[in-house]
């Protein structure tokens, strides 16, 4: 005898219970559905046009396929190992602890003027209210 209150199984068969919200899937197999629907989405498939045969070729665009960044771990200044102690300045390099400093590595950032922007975003210009009565 099954309970009128236990929420419906997973549409896929797995035996755990799912939810409408979901799509009737248990929370595993939407995990799975979405990554699928986001591989689909970002993998562009260009069909060859030129072939007239029942199995076009595919292939599949590599530049929209993001790499990964490989890890600055070196100095830009002595060329020094600096692994995860690394300082990284403003201008965007990586520095030891002796060229951390942006004299010591001649730094192009213009601090001054970046800190004047940040300030204007905060302190935005505060009027008092013209209507007397209201005070």
């Amino acid at each position: 005898m099954a309970n009128a209150n236990l929420p419906p199984l997973c549409a896929k068969g797995c035996g755990f219970y799912s939810s409408s919200q979901t799509k009737n899937l248990c929370s595993k197999c939407y995990n799975d559905f979405l990554k699928e629907l986001i591989a689909k989405s970002t993998a562009e498939v260009k069909v060859d046009p030129s072939s007239a045969a029942p199995n076009p070729s595919v292939s599949v665009d590599s530049s929209s396929v993001p790499t990964p960044s490989k890890l600055k771990n070196r100095c830009e200044s002595c060329n020094k190992k600096v692994g995860l102690m690394g300082f990284s300045c403003r201008c965007g390099k990586v520095l030891c602890g002796v060229h951390r400093y942006p004299k010591e590595h001649s730094c192009n950032f213009d601090f001054k003027t970046a800190d004047r922007l940040i300030l204007a975003e905060e302190n935005s210009l505060v009027m008092a209210d013209k209507l007397e009565s209201r005070i």
